[in-house]
């Protein structure tokens, strides 16, 4: 199984007006306790993958990604994005970070009656580097097992 380290960099200037991405990401059974890495998947061409992200944020601007679960990797699983019912700014993910909920913001969104769309928004609120790193978070609908994957150690850098 491929690590997100040995996949492309989805690397991003962020204008100030902001930038708007759709991509799919892919969850995987595990194999052998192997840890799980979900590359993330351009919606628009499908052959383009990726497993970090790098945003290069011009001040006031906005990354919003929206992205959509693809489960046929998983076949006869009800998988979606894990909601957190006190606070959904952190919607199917977890933070490993510290400072990581200043800029960013992940709220699940319900399709079908399944939570399969994740809308996350990233700016740089304090104009200075950062390294957020976190984990995809899925749970199975019918039996409450959760799946998550590998930490992609995302980068938010400001750019003049």
């Amino acid at each position: 199984m491929s690590d997100c380290a040995d996949l492309p960099v989805l690397e991003c200037e962020v204008p100030k007006e902001g930038l708007k991405l759709d991509l799919v990401l892919r969850p995987r059974e595990q194999k052998d306790g192997e840890p799980q890495y979900w590359p993330l998947f351009n919606a628009d061409n499908p052959e383009e993958h990726f497993g970090n992200m790098r945003f290069n944020i011009r001040k006031g601007g906005v990354a919003t990604l929206k992205i959509t679960l693809d489960l046929s990797e998983v076949s006869g699983r009800d998988l979606e994005f894990v909601r957190y019912r006190q606070n959904h700014k952190l919607d199917g993910i977890i933070a490993l970070s510290p400072d990581f909920r200043h800029q960013f913001r992940a709220r699940a969104k319900e399709v079908d009656g399944d939570f399969t769309k994740l809308v996350i928004k990233i700016a740089d609120k304090e104009l200075i580097p950062d390294n957020f790193s976190f984990l995809w978070m899925c749970v199975d609908a019918e039996t409450g097992m959760h799946f998550v994957s590998g930490d992609p150690y995302a980068v938010v850098s400001p750019l003049p």
